[in-house]
């Protein structure tokens, strides 16, 4: 009991010195003159019509999103310290574990959770795809999802920065459609919450459209400020917690009872975490195997790649030993057919292929990728559908066709097996097409203003794409290709703009080029698609050409001070 004054000041100036170091901690350098600062703008500004929309999003939120955090883990260890108890005692194993999930910016964090699965249960199966998951849910577990007792993990993650206590949930690391419904409304751009504007409005089932909606709202509603986003978090924050005392329970897709979860979309159940795999691509020197393994590598914790060269290869079990996939992208391409030289489509596209995928099968390797081509169909132009029968009319895709039909057969349940046949790649470094639009962008000062359609793949969706292959374990064929169909001549405009050339279109080549005999004509200005069904968004059209030209640029300009400094 503090009897004097001076006790009690002393005893506050303890307090404040505490209070500052453990804010001059968490807020990584910043003062704490600059926080409060923010909250007096923001009480400030918050009464009046202007409000500057950064301080309660920039400043406060986070403070609070902290300070309560902090005291959630102080108060709840307890709690933290009998569920982890109960949960040994029901099922001896780790108390937690971590799930890949899609934060900030698109960047993927860990987030935690109490286990509520036995330590039994297929760790390469998500819930929803079990037969019967009721009976891999720990008795422990039932009661932790019934009351959302499973999540308080995640206050940790609020308290190191990866989620806010108020926020759109943050999205499985395999939810595309929902990541890319939510980018139309900014929703990837803030940090994702323990609770959200869409849970507690959403009840049952909610379609990704509407939650997307939803958590577009909320953001919306944030980047106003003041006290209008405050009173926002401060509804989201209570009326989640009368949700948890009447045990509805908070789950993904919104406020729904543990009983409906099960037959739930498999969006709002819990995965058990992806585990390292080890990829096998084969085809050395490739622009596209060489894409995708830089892509796979900016997550060293989820794969691991390696690269070998297919010439001189003699496929064997032992070099395949160890693989979970192998993603064949070896082949002859790019490259004029003769007499002389056509056997070796044979022996390489399609004998070589076939070869490595019985040795994959038999090191038992559980998924096989084949890129394979839209050369298979023979076409110029038209539009290709899954019934379309292909007729290559060439050695390239004669042989390309073999290889694809002779590896489908090797599948079954234990050797997944997908092929890919993409349309014209297009990227930093690509080859072929792209390249001869380019230089022809660069060179003339006219071009046809023609409306045509052709499908297109970016490197970029394409290295997502394979990605989303291998997470999934998918097999089947699939045609892979952006969002949208492509327009020859808005490509070499998008190509020009983006290099500061000015070009004129103009309608007086079009009478020409309807008719015009030249199979070139019509690969350049012909309709040439896929029916709309495997399509990837992360880079739209005009993002992709910037990132492509952007890249070639600077290869370029390191290309040249390489060879001024060698002179």
């Amino acid at each position: 009991m503090l009897k004097s004054k001076w006790e009690k000041i002393i005893a506050a100036i303890t307090v404040f010195i505490g209070v500052f170091g453990f804010f001059s901690y968490i807020l990584r350098g910043r003062t704490i003159m600059y926080v409060l600062s923010g909250w007096a703008d923001f009480v400030w500004k918050g009464v009046g019509k202007r409000q500057d929309t950064g301080w309660y999003e920039c400043r406060v939120k986070p403070v609070l999103d902290k300070l309560l955090s902090f005291v959630g883990l102080a108060v709840l260890a307890p709690v933290y310290g009998v569920i982890s108890l109960a949960i040994f005692i029901d099922d001896p194993g780790p108390v937690f574990f971590t799930q890949k999930r899609v934060g900030k910016g698109r960047h993927f964090f860990q987030l935690h959770k109490f286990r509520s699965m036995k330590m039994d249960t297929p760790h390469d199966v998500p819930t929803h795809l079990l037969s019967n998951p009721e009976q891999y849910i720990t008795r422990v577990g039932k009661i932790l999802r019934k009351s959302s007792l499973d999540e308080l993990p995640q206050i940790w993650d609020i308290f190191v920065g990866n989620m806010s206590i108020i926020g759109p949930r943050p999205a499985l690391w395999n939810q595309e459609d929902l990541v890319t419904e939510r980018e139309k409304y900014g929703a990837n751009d803030v940090l994702p919450g323990l609770t959200g504007w869409a849970q507690i409005n959403g009840r049952d089932e909610l379609e990704i459209e509407e939650k997307a909606r939803l958590d577009g709202e909320y953001v919306a509603r944030l980047h106003e400020g003041g006290w209008k986003a405050f009173w926002v978090d401060i509804s989201c924050f209570f009326r989640t917690i009368c949700s948890v005392l009447t045990s509805d329970g908070v789950v993904e897709g919104g406020t729904r009872k543990l009983e409906k979860e099960y037959a739930a979309d498999p969006d709002d159940v819990d995965t058990f975490p992806m585990e390292c795999k080890r990829i096998l691509i084969t085809g050395a020197d490739s622009y596209i195997g060489d894409s995708v393994k830089m892509y796979l590598e900016r997550e060293p914790d989820y794969y691991k790649v390696d690269v070998i060269s297919t010439v001189g290869l003699r496929p064997t079990a032992d070099l395949f030993a160890g693989y979970d996939v192998v993603f064949n992208v070896a082949g002859i391409a790019h490259r004029k057919e003769t007499n002389e030289n056509r056997h070796l489509y044979y022996e390489i596209n399609r004998d070589l292929i076939i070869a490595i995928a019985k040795a994959a099968k038999e090191a038992g390797v559980s998924q096989f990728i084949l890129l394979s081509s839209m050369s298979v169909y023979g076409m110029n132009t038209g539009r290709i559908e899954k019934s379309t029968v292909p007729f290559p009319n060439s050695a390239y895709g004669e042989s390309k066709l073999a290889a694809d039909e002779s590896i489908e057969q090797l599948a079954d349940r234990n050797f997944k097996v997908a092929v890919l046949r993409p349309p014209m790649v297009y990227g930093n470094g690509c080859k072929g097409n792209y390249q001869t639009l380019r230089t022809f962008a660069l060179k003339t000062l006219v071009f046809p203003e023609y409306k045509n359609q052709r499908s297109m793949l970016y490197i970029g969706n394409l290295c997502e794409f394979v990605k989303r292959m291998i997470d999934r374990q998918e097999s089947g064929l699939f045609f892979p290709q952006n969002c949208d169909y492509v327009n020859t001549t808005e490509m070499v405009r998008q190509i020009a703009e983006q290099n500061g050339k000015k070009m004129r279109f103009t309608h007086l080549f079009n009478l020409a080029i309807r008719l015009s005999p030249m199979n070139i004509t019509k690969k350049v200005f012909g309709n040439l698609t896929y029916e709309i069904v495997d399509t990837v968004g992360k880079y739209d059209f005009k993002k992709s050409i910037e990132e492509t030209e952007q890249g070639i640029n600077t290869c370029f300009i390191v290309h040249q001070k390489i060879k001024i400094s060698h002179k």
